[in-house]
């Protein structure tokens, strides 16, 4: 009796496990472009609104992030959560976080740096 409890203790921790919807889950490489892409979204809608007075920022940024999710072929359902899964690891989520930021500065530089006169 005790080995079939055992057994079921052990069936039940690797369904658990096996069940976080890992096929959903979106790679660490991708995340950080997807966190990239947010925060350039959200500086677009930022510095769009301000430009045009009659528009929201929360509509600017939802029709940006639609965009972003489209290209990337993810739903928002699945950025929240592998969002949710990394931000739970901190060690992990800093390092995307802070790759992020790197990549989104340099995309930033090269922006600037293309637009500036010469």
């Amino acid at each position: 009796m005790r080995q079939y409890f055992l057994l079921t203790i052990c069936l039940m921790c690797f369904y658990a496990c096996s069940n976080k919807k890992d096929g959903e889950l979106i790679g660490k490489n991708k995340m950080m472009d997807l966190i990239t892409e947010v925060s350039l979204a959200d500086a677009y809608a930022e510095t769009y609104v301000l430009k045009d007075s009659s528009l929201k920022k929360d509509s600017v940024l939802q029709q940006e992030l639609n965009a972003v999710y489209k290209i990337n072929k993810i739903t928002p359902e699945q950025f929240a959560l592998s969002y949710k899964y990394y931000s739970s690891n901190p060690m992990l989520f800093k390092e995307i976080i802070d790759s992020a930021h790197a990549r989104a500065y340099r995309k930033k530089d090269r922006i600037y740096l293309s637009t500036s006169v010469k």
